[in-house]
């Protein structure tokens, strides 16, 4: 019954932000000097493709953060990446805040945020929407109001996603 009434919480709270997500300014771009990838637990991760993606617009790997959604406690192997952390349904607490863990996380603007999960699942697109950034990126099988560009892409096709990511961003970084 908890859970239900927790699950409430977060929906109520994820649709008010998301509505003012809706209303945050768009400014023009030039160029990507950091990336927030969120991914969902259901996705193998291949670290070297979102590497390759990010050398394309010369973001160091240091200022690329994935965060990764376990359902299960699944121990981390190393990363190449600047940040790896991962996320589950314990970190988010009764009305819906986040653990002190998650403060710098949120406070720091990243330029691009990668929305790389397709469900509706709660946990993701909540993290996702309190994320400051610039631009965000995802699938056409998650909320619209959640990305400002959305890829008509099946996600185990990683490398399609990623090429055709690069090639939409590039018109818009122009």
């Amino acid at each position: 019954m908890v859970r239900i009434i927790s699950d409430f919480v977060l929906k109520s709270r994820f649709k008010k932000k998301l509505k003012l997500l809706a209303s945050v300014p768009k400014s023009n771009r030039k160029q990507i000097k950091s990336i927030v990838i969120l991914v969902s637990g259901n996705y193998e991760v291949k670290e070297h493709l979102f590497i390759d993606f990010a050398k394309v617009f010369k973001v160091p790997t240091q200022n690329i953060t994935i965060v990764v959604f376990n359902k299960n406690k699944i121990p981390l192997q190393n990363t190449k990446l600047g940040q790896r952390i991962e996320c589950s349904k314990e970190m988010i607490d009764f009305w819906g805040n986040f653990s002190k863990k998650f403060d710098n996380f949120f406070k720091k603007e990243v330029d691009l945020l990668i929305n790389y999960f397709d469900d509706n699942s709660i946990l993701p697109s909540y993290v996702s929407v309190f994320c400051k950034a610039k631009l965000r990126l995802g699938f056409s099988s998650t909320q619209y109001a959640m990305n400002d560009l959305i890829l008509n892409v099946n996600p185990l096709e990683t490398d399609l996603f990623l090429s055709e990511a690069t090639k939409y961003l590039k018109s818009i970084l122009k």
